[in-house]
C-alpha cells in the first residue's frame, strides 16, 4: 500500500497478537514519514473545553463563548494545525483530491472506538462550494467511520471562512438552519457535530445553536485539527 499523501510504500509488520486476533485491523494511509510531522493533541497541556494546544487552562476563546453566548463548549482534536495540516487540507480541499479523505482513517476510527454518541452529524459543504468542488469534504473525510445523519444546511457566506481574519470569522453571521429530521431526534440523545478544522470556534458555535434551539443539549463537537 502507498502512502495518499506522499506516495511512498507503506511498510505494515504485523505483531504476532494482530496475525492471530479475530479484530479487524483498520488499514493505514499515511506512512511513517508523514505521520512524523502530525503533532497529536492527545496528552499535552490543552484547554480542557476546546483542546487549543498548551494553553495551559481554559482558553480566552472558550470563556468568551461562556460569558457571550452562555456556551459552555466541549469540543475534542485529534491534531495541531500545522504546516503539514495546513498543506493537507490545501490539496483535499482546493485542489479536490477526494482519495486524501482517508489519510488519516486509522486515527479517526480510533477515536470513534473510544467515544459514543447517539446521533453523529456534520457540518455540510454550503450550496456553492459543493457545487465547485464536487464533493462535500466534511462529509468524505468521516463518512466510513460514522453513520452520519445529514441535519443542517449551510447557506453561502459573503467569502470562505479560509480567507478571513479572526475578528472576521467571529463576526461571520448564522449561515445554519435545521433540516426536518432534527425534530424527530429525542431530547435526551448525545449528538456529536463534526468538522474539519477549528479555528475560533464560530462555525460550530453557531451548528451548536441550531440543535439548543431544538432543546437538545448534550451536545459535543469535533475536528481533525485544532
Amino acid at each position: 500500500m502507498k502512502c495518499l499523501f506522499c506516495g511512498s510504500d507503506i511498510n505494515k509488520n504485523l505483531k504476532i497478537n494482530e496475525i492471530f486476533s479475530l479484530n479487524k485491523i483498520n488499514p493505514n494511509y499515511i506512512c511513517n514519514l508523514c505521520r512524523s510531522q502530525v503533532i497529536p493533541l492527545a496528552g499535552r497541556n490543552n484547554c480542557s473545553r476546546c483542546f487549543k494546544p498548551n494553553s495551559g487552562r481554559i482558553c480566552d476563546d472558550c470563556l468568551i463563548w461562556e460569558e457571550k453566548y452562555h456556551i459552555i463548549n466541549c469540543h475534542h482534536a485529534l491534531f495541531e494545525y500545522n504546516q503539514f495540516i495546513h498543506s493537507y487540507f490545501k490539496l483535499y480541499k482546493r485542489y479536490g483530491d477526494v482519495l486524501l479523505a482517508r489519510l488519516f482513517y486509522q486515527d479517526i476510527m480510533q477515536w470513534s472506538s473510544l467515544h459514543h454518541f447517539d446521533v453523529v452529524t456534520y457540518i455540510p459543504a454550503s450550496p456553492s462550494h459543493l457545487l465547485e468542488r464536487g464533493f462535500d469534504p466534511v462529509y468524505e473525510l468521516y463518512s466510513e467511520v460514522f453513520d452520519l445523519k445529514k441535519l443542517l444546511i449551510k447557506a453561502d457566506a459573503d467569502k470562505p471562512q479560509a480567507q478571513k481574519n479572526r475578528l472576521e470569522r467571529l463576526q461571520t453571521p448564522q449561515t445554519f438552519s435545521a433540516r426536518p429530521e432534527i425534530r424527530t431526534i429525542p431530547k435526551d440523545k448525545s449528538i456529536l457535530i463534526l468538522d474539519d478544522i477549528y479555528t475560533t470556534g464560530r462555525t460550530l458555535m453557531y451548528a451548536r445553536e441550531i440543535f439548543l434551539a431544538q432543546n437538545l443539549h448534550n451536545v459535543t463537537t469535533f475536528s481533525l485539527s485544532r
